[in-house]
């Protein structure tokens, strides 16, 4: 018993000492599929008020992923977002004026991932994780926590790691707005499609 306890200690030392590389640096981006923000009417006396995402803007930053025996890895991602809010105020019989405003927001997400059916080529992984988030003072009544996950490929391009992924996240609720302010509602549900560079 003893001789197998250590015959497994020495090959889990031995496969963390001779990995390739147990930690990996790279850069991930890509699109959001979502929208940010739900498409919101609002209803006054002689008003009308739109609000909504008019473009879905960009996803980039910097990633870490620290790579364990057995497919786990741990990932963690310092991603710039910025979230599009278009506003259409129409007060009748004024044509309509529109307001565009793109809110700076950082998401970082932790996540667990697993890689198996560890083929020649391309190795799948599922992940997992909670995710945070960061946003404009202007935007400070959005969820700052979620929960994220996703499942991609890992495929090596010459001495590089490419990773495309679709990463789903679910935010917690908006803050509740007091009877004085009037907030566009986020969408909780949001999706991403991603791809890392890393060495």
């Amino acid at each position: 018993m003893r001789i197998a306890i250590l015959f497994f200690c020495v090959t889990m030392l031995g496969t963390l000492a001779f990995a390739q590389r147990p930690l990996s640096v790279g850069l991930k981006g890509g699109v959001p599929v979502t929208d940010a923000f739900s498409d919101t009417t609002t209803h006054g006396v002689d008003t009308l008020t739109r609000a909504f995402s008019d473009s879905k803007n960009f996803v980039i930053g910097p990633m870490v992923e620290l790579n364990l025996p057995l497919g786990l890895s741990i990932e963690a991602d310092a991603l710039y977002r910025p979230l599009n809010l278009t506003t259409v105020n129409t007060v009748l019989p004024r044509p309509a004026i529109t307001f565009v405003n793109d809110i700076n927001a950082w998401e970082f997400p932790i996540l667990g991932k697993y890689h198996f059916l560890h083929l020649p080529l391309v190795k799948p992984y599922a992940e997992a994780g909670p995710i945070f988030r960061h946003v404009a003072s202007d935007a400070s009544y959005l969820s700052k926590k979620g929960f994220a996950l996703g499942a991609g490929v890992n495929f090596k391009l010459l001495l590089l790691k490419v990773t495309p992924e679709i990463r789903y996240s679910h935010w917690g609720s908006d803050a509740t707005p007091s009877r004085f302010f009037t907030i566009v509602p986020s969408k909780q549900n949001q999706a991403e499609f991603l791809i890392g560079v890393s060495f």
